[in-house]
């Protein structure tokens, strides 16, 4: 059986707290174990704010949209069942099955429990609500206030989609709730219409993404580098660091997205780290540590020269948050500048940080014997900040 598991976020601050919780569940399996999530959220949300690691298809956007204006024409004015809602998105689900098929990596979210007949827990609108918030998609209810999240948008749905004053003379219809959405498609409602993930040109809906990604702007009031490299077009770049990256920057962008990019480095190694320690504590023979050792030793192969380049007091100007990993960083960055050799000098900062991120279940607590004997390391890797989902935007858009 698929486990369902999901949330529904109002704020940016609800969606942080829960992918934070989640972290060690995550689609790549990556725990975060030592804290390093707090510097994947500055980095990620400060180049590409509204983006999640739950997203897949940029067209889901413009499902949501039409969800709720389908739930609109039939229930403006008047308070609706969540299940109403429900029964459209997993309409859309199986309309995007028909398309599709049934084979996994297609994007469908929730797609092995529509193919078995149930409804999926996560849905569409919870995983995209608070990026089309971020990106003005979702209309603010009134001047100077924040765009509602879907809790407050379904408590006050009567009043904000029905019409208001004398119809002789207020003939208007009922406020938006979108901002510039694409049509809705003739046949959306027909179940047995296929629907893709393919990016309407003749309605521009490509378009209407990059231009509401315009929006979020960073304290100088910069537009995000998630909008530039959209408007830039062209070929995919490769890495965060590409030139072509770089070429959209200001200096401090720049300085920043190298700095991130140690960061990224620093993370896997330490995990790794992290990784021989706790097998360590489980298994002391050395066929079991050998793997780690390895796997250690590629960690340090593939990212030490980076790790050590990284600016400890920089990260503190661009991730205040990341100062309880400062006693950690300076250690490890120490022991590779060292020659990387015996990590037992290492077990006490690091069980301390452990102990500290995950108070009574850290791995590395000498009382956490129970914990070591379910664990099953994974090979770390280093922090992404979401590019892979970057990438797949990018190249989503560059079929328009």
């Amino acid at each position: 059986m698929e486990p369902q598991l999901g949330w529904v976020w109002l704020s940016q601050k609800e969606r942080r707290t829960a992918e934070l919780a989640l972290a060690e569940f995550g689609p790549d399996g990556t725990r975060d174990e030592l804290g390093f999530g707090v510097i994947h959220f500055g980095y990620a949300d400060r180049f590409f704010p509204g983006t999640s690691v739950q997203h897949t298809k940029l067209r889901y956007i413009w499902f949501v949209c039409w969800s709720y204006l389908e739930l609109q024409q039939r229930f403006g004015g008047e308070a609706f069942q969540k299940s109403e809602l429900d029964r459209i998105e997993d309409r859309t689900g199986h309309k995007l099955l028909r398309h599709y098929g049934n084979d996994d990596g297609n994007g469908i979210i929730g797609g092995r429990v529509l193919r078995v007949g149930r409804s999926p827990v996560v849905k569409p609108s919870a995983v995209y609500w608070n990026a089309m918030r971020t990106w003005g998609i979702v209309r603010p209810l009134s001047v100077g206030r924040d765009a509602p999240g879907r809790g407050e948008l379904h408590s006050r749905w009567p009043d904000l989609t029905g019409k208001h004053g004398r119809p002789e003379v207020d003939p208007d219809q009922a406020k938006s709730i979108f901002s510039d959405p694409p049509p809705v498609p003739s046949r959306w409602r027909n179940q047995s219409e296929p629907l893709t993930f393919d990016l309407d040109k003749e309605n521009d809906e490509a378009g209407r993404i990059i231009r509401a990604w315009a929006v979020p702007r960073d304290a100088l009031g910069r537009r995000s580098l998630l909008y530039r490299l959209a408007e830039r077009g062209g070929a995919t770049p490769t890495s965060i660091t590409s030139p072509s990256v770089l070429s959209l920057c200001d200096e401090d962008e720049k300085v920043s997205l190298r700095r991130a990019a140690c960061a990224g480095s620093l993370a896997a190694i330490s995990r790794a780290i992290h990784t021989a320690l706790v097998q360590r504590m489980k298994d002391a023979s050395a066929d079991a540590n050998t793997t780690m050792r390895r796997w250690l030793d590629d960690a340090v192969q593939q990212h030490g020269e980076q790790a050590v380049k990284l600016d400890r007091l920089g990260l503190l100007v661009d991730v205040p948050e990341a100062s309880k990993l400062i006693p950690l960083i300076e250690a490890t960055q120490a022991w590779l500048s060292k020659g990387a050799g015996e990590i037992s000098v290492l077990e006490d900062v690091y069980r301390s940080r452990e102990e500290a991120q995950k108070p009574g279940r850290a791995l590395l607590a000498r009382s956490g014997g129970d914990r070591r004997a379910n664990w099953w390391p994974r090979e770390p890797v280093p922090l992404s900040y979401r590019w892979d989902r970057i990438t797949g935007f990018l190249d989503q858009l560059g079929a328009r």
